[in-house]
């Protein structure tokens, strides 16, 4: 691989590390917009879901007394189990059409926050968090990007920017480690990828940095907005750069 695309990529996974620890979660619809374009979609996902488990490991810890698990188990036990499952299956699934997919399930998460959230009170429930859960293990397996969809249970269900970063962390860990330990036994990744993980290290760890700077700074007041707008440019870049 050239020093070049070695340099892109870091700087994709940069922008993606300050996005995820800035809003809580974004590091994969960055790294999964981008890299299947320079990779295979798959290696593309084993590098991200490697490099994601660093850094939710990270803020997790960082916010450790913030993380409200008994908040997070309705809709973290469905999750784990239906993304274990679907991400084994999902090797079988042709690479462009699991690119294509996550684009439109960007785009879809967007318009439902902007247009239909105002008018759906998720309430965060066992029932509703393990039916989130289930759909959330469907867009986990398939993209490894849960974030958009735990975010409709765990926004409400917690108490300011602080410990919603704090218990979205902690779930998107959980799940990490589940996909990771797969995309190792699958293959995605290997010994020759050392160098390529060791620079996507180093620019994990100077975005999430960055990121939690960004964070202290952002107003509660747009905190959402600025979430589900990112989404939403993240899948139209993906429909068009796939169908371009």
């Amino acid at each position: 691989m050239q020093f070049s695309t070695i340099l892109i990529i870091m700087l994709i996974i940069l922008a993606g590390a300050c996005v995820q620890s800035a809003l809580g979660f974004g590091t994969t619809m960055i790294t999964m917009a981008f890299l299947p374009l320079l990779m295979d979609y798959s290696k593309a996902m084993g590098l991200t879901i490697l490099l994601v488990t660093f850094s939710t490991v990270f803020i997790s810890v960082k916010y450790r007394r913030d993380i409200q698990w008994k908040v997070m188990l309705p809709v973290l036990i469905p999750t784990a189990v239906i993304c274990g499952i679907v991400n084994a299956l999902s090797a079988k699934v042709n690479s462009s059409v699991l690119y294509l997919l996550l684009g439109c399930m960007f785009v879809a998460v967007a318009i439902f926050f902007f247009f239909f959230s105002k008018k759906t009170n998720i309430r965060p429930t066992v029932r509703s968090g393990s039916l989130l859960g289930i759909l959330c293990g469907f867009c986990y397996g398939l993209f490894a990007s849960g974030g958009p969809t735990a975010a409709l249970y765990l926004l409400p269900a917690t108490k300011g920017k602080k410990e919603y970063l704090a218990t979205i962390q902690a779930f998107l860990c959980v799940n990490n480690l589940v996909v990771l330990t797969i995309s190792l036994i699958l293959g995605r990744l290997s010994m020759a990828d050392l160098p390529l993980i060791g620079a996507g290290v180093i620019a994990l760890a100077a975005g999430t940095l960055l990121g939690l700077v960004i964070h202290d700074k952002i107003s509660s007041d747009i905190f959402g907005k600025v979430i589900y707008a990112f989404v939403g440019v993240s899948g139209i870049w993906i429909i068009v750069s796939h169908l371009v």
